[in-house]
Parts: structure tokens; sequence; C-alpha cells
């Protein structure tokens, strides 16, 4: 019995220690996933609010780190922090094409309406 209790605290510390390192890793990653968001004038220009999420999360992720809290909730923030800066700098990404393609729309129109008072003009001019 004494065996068995010995053998079941080994492998809780095994597990335990091994959960830290992972834990560690997964908010470094976050942490370079959102200084890249962070640092981006697109990202802050378009996705203010998903960067800011992103903050959010990151924050609680070192609270949780900082404490000596529990390796899976470290792990937890950790991974939507970086999540929600991967979606601050796609969202980004969205918002300039959407406006790259305005743009366009806008420039097409001008050009249809440009053409269209040409031909009015030249047509209005072959009848006089």
């Amino acid at each position: 019995m004494i065996r068995h209790a010995i053998v079941g605290a080994s492998i809780a510390l095994v597990a335990a220690c091994a959960a830290v390192p992972q834990a560690t890793t997964e908010l470094d990653r976050a942490r370079s996933t959102y200084r890249a968001a962070a640092a981006s004038a697109e990202v802050q220009a378009r996705a203010p609010v998903e960067l800011e999420i992103a903050e959010r999360a990151l924050a609680d992720a070192e609270r949780f780190h900082q404490a000596n809290g529990d390796p899976g909730m470290i792990a937890h923030f950790s991974y939507l922090a970086e999540q929600r800066a991967r979606i601050a700098m796609k969202t980004a990404e969205l918002r300039a094409a959407e406006a790259q393609v305005a743009t366009m729309s806008e420039q097409r129109n001008r050009m249809q309406a440009e053409l269209a008072a040409r031909e009015r003009g030249a047509s209005g001019g072959a009848t006089r």
C-alpha cells in the first residue's frame, strides 16, 4: 500500500514538472506572437479591439505565471493570448483587403462615370 502511494506521488510530481516547462514555452510563444501583432502599425490601425483582447489574455497568463499558479491555467491563457494575437493580425489583413477593394471599386465607378461623360460629349458634338 505504501509502495502504491510512493509510486502515485512520484507520477504526480513528474507530471507537474512536465507541465511547468510546457506552460512556460506556451507563455513565451504567446508573448512573441503578441509583440509581433502589437508592433504592426496595420494591426494597431485596423484591429485595435482585437489587439486589446489579446493583451488582456496575455496579462491573465502573466498573472498566473507570476503567482506560480496552475500550469494548466497558464497554458490556457497563453494559448488564448496567442490565438487572439493571431486573430488581430488576420483581422487587420482582412480589413486592409476590404479597404483596397473599396478603393478599387470607387476608382472603377469614377472611371465609368468619366467614360460615360466622354461618350455623351462625343455623341453630343457629333449631332450638332
